[in-house]
């Protein structure tokens, strides 16, 4: 029972204010809708509608989804690998004169007659078979220039440091044959996470009315509160399965041994989010174009065998801010400003305005970065945990910067989703005395309960597969 506080009005009369303090009479309602204090959040999930809703679904066959838990796929690199100098050579003047000397590597990657190149260019040529030295290789070089002033440097003998492998130039005459390497694709093995949600209601709410109209999933109007409380455990359905796709952590090892289980001792599968797949991890405390320059420059190095090549950055309002700025900065320094053709001031006289805005960056070698908003980095529970912009009081979360590689790969996309074949999404209703508002007979389960509870459950999970060319960005300011 709720009781309102009783009013006692010591005037000794009666008018309209007084009635109204007494919560006797009924105000006019001004409009039939919601006013919504922290804004509608139908838009919050552009991750799911540029994988999902845009069909970028991966499958087995042709068919919706993959028939396993778990999912796997090959990944190559390049051939041509550079190899790391496992010990370091602190002679000095390491090969003046044309004198041999050795190189120690980590394996025999290498292989004899071939040209080395160092990462200062200098040139050696490998002179003999590679000799086990303890879990290491040495290997027996001589420079190739015949200059008695050149010698290798010494930070180029470091430990650490990278060469390269070129050609391989052999004797004039009688020579024999050397020798090749070949590499085979990697295996990624990732599982799927089953999600879950349910509400409940009782007897008598499932046929409560409103006094005023209320929004729904539909995008039309009900009387009926548990229409709209469907829409609302609708929002924060898809809400949290967002959350997931961004945030969630791996719960297995590497070996894929779960380390989590519930109350009932069944293992609890969590697989990683989108930001946990992508490796490339950096920070910035004021963006400025010439980070961005670099940025993109180094994620479309590895791009070169995509179709469509298109980076999306997904960032909040603060992110999309400082995008803003440092390509209008960028304009500014180079003197690039336009105010009187419409593309930054319209109007003349007294009457004008500000306005474009960028969202969109082309690159010259034909790439595309196009800017998405998250709502989620502004108002999602990370956002509100995290700290804030010592500037602008926005959560730092507004401000980080996720540039996503879903470009097109042999005909396939490399930002897909991935589901559970007939798991993809169920929602069900368990009836008890009543039967929830929108369920067939058939949807529903038996419950001696007097009310019923609805339930969703989602088998799934988010792939990068090419998670080298992406790039996780955070502001630090």
């Amino acid at each position: 029972m709720q009781i309102t506080k009783q009013y006692y009005n010591d005037r000794q009369m009666t008018d309209m204010n007084s009635l109204m303090n007494a919560m006797v009479l009924k105000p006019a309602e001004l409009s039939p809708s919601i006013v919504h204090l922290a804004g509608r959040q139908e838009k919050m999930f552009p991750l799911t509608t540029l994988t999902e809703g845009v069909g970028n679904v991966d499958s087995v066959a042709g068919a919706k989804g993959i028939d396993q838990v778990e999912y796997q796929y090959r990944v190559t690199t390049k051939i041509t690998q550079a190899r790391p100098l496992a010990e370091t050579n602190a002679g000095n003047e390491l090969g003046r004169g044309g004198q041999p000397f050795q190189l120690v590597f980590p394996d025999k990657w290498f292989i004899k007659d071939y040209i080395l190149i160092s990462q200062s260019l200098v040139q050696v040529r490998i002179m003999s078979e590679p000799v086990p030295k303890g879990s290491n290789y040495a290997y027996t070089v001589q420079l190739v220039r015949p200059d008695e002033d050149l010698f290798l440097p010494s930070e180029d003998a470091e430990a650490g440091r990278l060469f390269g492998m070129m050609f391989a130039p052999v004797g004039t005459d009688f020579s024999r044959g050397n020798a090749s390497n070949w590499s085979a694709p990697s295996l990624i093995r990732h599982k799927l996470t089953t999600v879950r949600k349910s509400y409940q209601l009782s007897g008598l709410a499932n046929d409560a009315v409103a006094s005023f109209p209320l929004p729904t999933k539909g995008g039309g109007t009900s009387m009926f509160w548990m229409d709209y409380e469907e829409y609302q455990k609708w929002i924060q359905w898809m809400t949290e399965c967002e959350l997931f796709y961004w945030y969630a952590e791996q719960s297995y090892t590497e070996g894929g041994v779960p380390t989590m289980r519930d109350e009932n001792g069944q293992p609890v599968i969590i697989g990683p989010g989108l930001l946990q797949q992508i490796i490339n991890k950096d920070t910035y405390s004021i963006l400025t174009e010439n980070k961005l320059e670099n940025t993109i420059g180094d994620l479309f190095y590895g791009m070169t065998d995509g179709k469509d090549r298109v980076v999306t950055l997904y960032t909040g309002t603060g992110g999309m801010r400082e995008f803003d700025k440092a390509m209008k900065n960028m304009l500014k320094a180079d003197q690039y400003r336009q105010f009187n053709d419409g593309k930054f001031v319209n109007g003349s006289g007294r009457e004008l305005a500000m306005t474009g805005f960028f969202t969109r960056y082309e690159h010259v070698d034909g790439h595309t970065v196009n800017v998405v908003k998250v709502p989620l980095f502004d108002h999602g529970p990370v956002a509100d945990a995290r700290a804030k912009h010592p500037a602008t009081g926005f959560s730092l979360e507004s401000y980080r910067m996720v540039f996503v590689d879903q470009s097109n790969y042999e005909g396939e996309p490399n930002l897909a989703m991935i589901y559970k074949k007939g798991r993809e999404f169920l929602r069900w209703g368990v009836a008890g005395s009543v039967v929830p508002r929108g369920f067939k007979s058939s949807d529903l389960r038996a419950s001696d309960i007097d009310g019923a509870s609805v339930h969703y459950l989602k088998h799934a999970g988010i792939c990068l597969k090419r998670f080298d060319t992406s790039l996780d960005l955070t502001c630090v300011a």
